[in-house]
């Protein structure tokens, strides 16, 4: 007994020694069952979380692949995934989602000058954040995005009275904090505090009597973000010129590989597919471009096996002194196709947009998926239109101003022989 007690539980050990061996088992053996049979539940509710946490995220999915479909219909998009949320435990995602919706609504105002391809790729990001929360993964920052200024520069030639505001259109402008700062000949100023956010799309900077002090000394404008300028407003002055503007093409003859992270099943397609769709995209980020990287590879049968993400790629920079207007011609190239061997597979791409060419890694003898699965891109050359940036005026400024009269006769009479002499696009 002695060498069968010592491999016992400390429990069962106590019922043998003592004299109330076959009540005390009893009751040992009442209480794993018991143990057992609450494992049993807590695997029974483990399992539940889980079930309902990949349900979950397969709407989220379904609403992220439809976006990338298409961005503008973003409103049934959101209204059909919060139809799919139904599950109690899915009820703050059904909440957020909710959020989103009602937000991007409010946001479709006849204020806004943001078009609606812009709010469905805002309302992506805003998926792919809770998507990403829910499987602990890395949480993309939200940034501010900025559409348009009104006015697009202010002229001191006009009456005080017709330039004592800016207002800023655009989106998640109460998320973050935002500076404004005013600079001069000899030195800058920060003058957030006249900043007033009416809405999370609307912005107003103060210019009046009891707003930011711009004089004669005055250059411009900026609105910054994490130390980044996203836009700058030309303050003009009797003697401001117009800024100079170029055309520069850039070529790369090497490309950018992407294997996205597994995000599903046992990460073998096993010559089911997999199916694949990727998109890229140029980001004009002022002083420089991004290009943003997606790629979804999914296996064509259960378990589902998929590999999915997204890598932004700084690829230009824009010479010192110089800002990007923007960006010529396409801005987004996509690919989507079936595997169907293990052979690299040139895609989609052409000589419009981004991509000259997609050549894609599906499936192949070992795991596959946050592994093998990825993509080489191969790019067109990039061109782009460059402003000066100085203590001048935007042309495109100049001409927007003169579209809402918001620019002294005087003003564009001097400016005119300047924009004349730009190089015609």
């Amino acid at each position: 007994m002695k060498a069968i007690t010592s491999f016992l539980p400390h429990r069962l050990q106590t019922c043998f020694s003592s004299g109330l061996s076959s009540l005390c088992l009893l009751m040992v053996l009442s209480g794993l069952i018991s143990a057992c049979s609450i494992g049993d539940k807590i695997d029974r509710v483990t399992d539940t979380v889980s079930d309902i946490t990949g349900d979950t995220v397969t709407v989220l999915d379904g609403a992220i692949d439809a976006l990338d479909r298409n961005s503008s219909a973003w409103q049934s998009v959101l209204q059909q995934t919060t139809d799919k949320l139904t599950a109690d435990a899915q009820s703050t995602i059904r909440t957020e989602v909710s959020d989103i919706l009602n937000r991007s609504v409010a946001a479709t105002g006849t204020e806004l000058r943001c078009n609606m391809d812009f709010i469905g790729s805002r309302v992506r990001q805003a998926l792919v954040r809770i998507r990403a929360r829910l499987l602990h993964q890395e949480v993309p920052p939200v940034e501010p995005a900025l559409c348009h200024v009104v006015p697009a520069a202010v002229d001191m030639a006009l009456d005080a009275g017709r330039r004592n505001k800016l207002e800023f259109f655009g989106y998640d402008f109460d998320t973050t904090p935002i500076k404004v700062t005013l600079k001069e000949k000899s030195h800058t100023s920060n003058v957030s505090s006249y900043l007033d956010r009416p809405t999370h799309y609307h912005m107003t900077l103060n210019l009046g009597a009891n707003g930011v002090p711009i004089s004669s000394d005055s250059d411009r404008l900026t609105l910054e973000w994490q130390d980044r300028v996203i836009s700058s407003i030309a303050v003009i002055q009797p003697a401001t010129p117009i800024c100079r503007e170029k055309i520069e093409t850039y070529s790369r003859n090497t490309f950018v590989t992407y294997n996205p992270p597994h995000t599903r099943g046992d990460r073998e397609f096993a010559g089911h597919g997999p199916e694949v769709w990727a998109t890229a995209r140029w980001i004009n980020e002022g002083t420089h471009v991004n290009v943003r990287l997606w790629m979804k590879a999914k296996e064509t049968r259960s378990d589902w096996t998929t590999a999915e993400g997204e890598r932004i790629v700084s690829y230009y920079t824009a010479p010192s002194g110089w800002r990007i207007d923007s960006i010529q011609g396409n801005m987004e190239s996509s690919a989507h196709y079936i595997d169907t061997d293990h052979n690299e597979d040139p895609q989609g791409g052409g000589p419009n947009g981004p991509v000259r060419e997609f050549k894609f890694r599906g499936d192949h003898g070992g795991d596959d998926a946050g592994s093998y699965t990825g993509m080489d891109v191969h790019f067109n050359p990039l061109v782009v239109k460059l402003v000066e940036i100085a203590n001048c005026a935007p042309a495109s400024a100049v001409k927007s101003l003169e579209l809402k009269g918001l620019i002294a006769p005087q003003t564009i009479k001097r400016m005119q022989p300047m924009m004349l002499k730009l190089p015609r696009q």
